[in-house]
């Protein structure tokens, strides 16, 4: 990625507004925008000085007043020197200040790439990866139940059991480079191997066990979807727009209205929000759009979280999509639903094959349809909340951590072993903060007498 150009972008939201910013981060960052501002104020000279602070401008084209936030680096939120321009919130003014400011830098300027303000963060480390994580969640969330779990990402928990962690793996590190730097000096004595072992896989075995309990965070991250499939005219979308509580989908009589899949948000019992999404019906293909619409069946079928198996009642004989094997070898929790019961006078709500029976037109059986869909959707959220505080990157790093700890286990020269718990550690650190190699050096010279 490149790193040395200034990086220009529209931080406010879409739209128009009273107020609108343009943010820049870069080395020159500055002295791009100061490109743009009227040489005939006297605060540019400000803003090209690097001055932290709020100044005053007047924009050279359009013609308009400004402040501009002068943030130097590296205390900054990107590490480098950044700066926003603060006007009116008109979408084409600033966008013409952003094609401005490019067309007047000489090259040195840019439109920023999605993240990369976060990613130059990151990489300056003013910025720990689990905040980027908190902050992608929140922008991906598409339901409160979404916006709930971002929110849990922010617990410190994650952080500071790998803060232990890592405190534990930076102490071995020291002991083993006692034994490799130190072997001529009385006073060191070097870990055991039996011991360096049975501290190492005690470490790894709590770094496995936080990955495993942690293995639905990413899903947890999101809503469950709740599939509805069955056999065209099955009753499925009017079903689905019974379950929304209003018209989302078009209804027929007809087969394959049906054609692509319709996803909503869908508020349940409890507070549960699920995306509920209307399939194609499930059959035998045979023009080329029916492989399409089948296409589209398939793939929503293998990404639900909760199967609504769709057949109307008085159909005695399990239709073909009942049985189908997609549905069979799908991981989403099944739930058979009988539609349509009003046009036989079906009244009961579960029949003796635990199908919930439903009506559309009359409401019969959408109450108690709903609940269901709810109680399975919390039966298969986590319930420790522990688990919504470790991402999808931070599980990764962890599960590097472990694997270099493994590799230690199987080495014996002591270069390789210390080699192996500093990557051990740089994979800890970046979960919970570096430890340095100084702060390692620092814990040999507490524990040891060394250099009399």
């Amino acid at each position: 990625m490149d790193n040395q150009s200034v990086i220009l972008a529209v931080a406010s939201p879409p739209g128009s507004a009273t107020r609108g910013i343009v943010r820049a981060s870069g080395a020159d960052a500055c002295r791009v925008l100061w490109n743009v501002l009227d040489p005939n104020c006297h605060e540019n000279a400000a803003v090209r000085a690097r001055a932290r602070g709020v100044h005053v401008v007047r924009l050279r084209d359009p013609s308009i007043p400004a402040l501009v936030i002068v943030m130097p680096g590296p205390a900054s939120a990107t590490g480098e020197d950044c700066a926003e321009i603060h006007t009116v919130g008109n979408p084409f003014v600033l966008e013409r200040i952003i094609a401005a400011v490019i067309a007047r830098s000489d090259g040195s300027a840019r439109r920023a790439h999605p993240g990369e303000f976060s990613v130059r963060a990151v990489l300056s480390g003013r910025t720990p990866i689990a905040s980027v994580e908190r902050v992608a969640a929140a922008i991906m969330a598409e339901t409160d139940a979404q916006l709930a779990a971002a929110s849990m990402l922010q617990v410190n928990t994650a952080e500071q059991s790998s803060a232990g962690d890592a405190d534990e793996v930076a102490t071995l590190l020291a002991l083993v480079e006692a034994g490799i730097d130190f072997t001529d000096q009385e006073d060191v004595v070097a870990i055991a191997r039996p011991a360096l072992e049975a501290r190492v896989r005690a470490v790894r075995d709590k770094i496995r066990a936080r990955c495993a309990t942690s293995a639905g965070a990413e899903s947890a991250q999101r809503a469950a979807r709740v599939v509805l499939t069955g056999a065209p005219n099955a009753g499925k979308s009017s079903l689905f727009n019974a379950l929304l509580q209003h018209t989302r989908a078009v209804e027929s009589p007809h087969r394959g209205t049906t054609r692509d899949t319709i996803e909503h948000a869908c508020s349940l019992p409890g507070g549960i929000e699920v995306i509920l999404v209307d399939a194609p019906g499930i059959e035998d293909a045979i023009h080329d759009v029916d492989v399409l619409m089948q296409a589209r069946a398939h793939d929503a079928i293998h990404r639900a979280d909760i199967i609504l198996v769709c057949q109307p009642s008085g159909h005695d004989q399990v239709t073909h999509a009942a049985t189908s094997p997609l549905i069979q070898s799908a991981h989403g929790l099944t739930i058979h639903v009988r539609t349509k019961c009003d046009t036989l006078g079906d009244t009961g709500v579960v029949d003796t094959n635990g199908a919930i029976s439903t009506s559309a037109h009359t409401g019969a059986g959408i109450a108690e349809l709903r609940a269901a869909i709810a109680r399975a959707v919390s039966n298969r959220a986590p319930r420790n909340s522990d688990e919504f505080t470790l991402g999808v990157a931070r599980i990764a790093l962890l599960k590097e951590a472990a694997d270099s700890l493994d590799d230690m286990l199987t080495i014996n020269a002591p270069e390789l072993v210390a080699a192996a718990l500093r990557a051990a550690l740089d994979r800890l650190g970046e979960v919970s903060g570096a430890i340095p190699p100084d702060d390692v050096l620092g814990r040999l010279f507490s524990s040891f007498c060394i250099g009399k």
